[in-house]
């Protein structure tokens, strides 16, 4: 699946751009699980949506660092890993 760019007006430092990235990534591996589709949805999804589904992943009230920028990698991983296994059966 190939990894979306964030652009660099997202936010204002690296690490919440990483944070957005890993959580669109999250979203897209969710859809494309939930669909059972085996294409590409990165351009179904926006970066909207990741500002938006901030709540849903937010560790922490700091908004320098209002998430866990690894977990949301390791969790963006497993489930990108799960449509890969899912795709080839």
């Amino acid at each position: 699946m190939p990894r979306p760019q964030t652009p660099v007006d997202l936010a204002e430092t690296a690490y919440l751009r990483n944070g957005y990235r890993a959580i669109l990534r999250i979203l897209i591996a969710e859809e494309a699980l939930a669909s059972e589709a085996c294409t590409c949805l990165l351009d179904q999804f926006t970066w909207d949506q990741a500002l938006t589904a901030l709540p849903r992943f937010q560790t922490s009230d700091n908004p320098r660092l209002p998430f866990n920028v690894p977990e949301l990698y390791a969790k963006a991983d497993a489930l990108e890993a799960q449509v890969k296994e899912a795709c080839v059966e």
